[in-house]
């Protein structure tokens, strides 16, 4: 199976008084029906270092939940972690997929801006490579342009971008959460398989 890098949520428990690392039971399984295994990695860019040079991942998936940098001002681990994936994958022109978060990470180290989006929280209807389809969404910033070099994928009725495509940096993202649907969609299992190079 394709081996590929994996972020996950950062989280603080009040009641333990400690930060965890988190992601979705979900993602194994959907990433699992894409051939794909994921290398979880924590939200610690020294020992997301070591594993990287360690197993030699081929790709890296930016997951989504929490917010990003470009939102709250500051780096925490997580975002440090994420920059140092990004460097890693341009480094060894490997292909990333950013999911929700993920696509806000990416865009904006590229240089867009974030902009309030309302009713993009729960099932919405878009426009995929041109077809109609409804996906799960589940946040309150998009992006209403994207910058150079990448292409525009996808983008729901009131014209906030859902997907967009980088073919020279190896970039690919979308702005719904892919691991939420139940049966999986076909069209998000081959898009995962597409990015990562799996043959169905």
């Amino acid at each position: 199976m394709t081996l590929i890098a994996v972020t996950m949520l950062r989280l603080f428990d009040t009641a333990r008084q400690e930060w965890r690392d988190a992601i979705d039971q979900r993602w194994t399984a959907f990433l699992t029906q894409c051939a794909v295994l994921p290398l979880y990695l924590p939200n610690d860019p020294v020992v997301s270092r070591q594993l990287l040079e360690r197993f030699e991942p081929d790709g890296v998936l930016l997951t989504g939940g929490g917010s990003c940098q470009a939102l709250t001002g500051s780096a925490d681990l997580r975002d440090e972690t994420e920059a140092l994936l990004l460097d890693w994958a341009q480094r060894r022109r490997l292909p990333v997929l950013g999911v929700c978060r993920g696509m806000q990470v990416m865009l904006t180290r590229a240089g867009a801006a974030l902009a309030p989006v309302t009713d993009h929280v729960g099932s919405h209807d878009i426009r995929y490579r041109g077809a109609p389809r409804r996906v799960n969404s589940f946040h309150d910033y998009g992006f209403r342009s994207v910058p150079l070099g990448y292409e525009i994928e996808a983008v729901s009725a009131d014209g906030v971008i859902e997907a967009v495509s980088h073919p020279d940096a190896r970039h690919s993202a979308v702005m719904w959460h892919p691991e939420r649907n139940s049966p999986f969609d076909s069209a998000d299992l081959s898009l995962v398989r597409q990015v990562f190079g799996v043959s169905p």
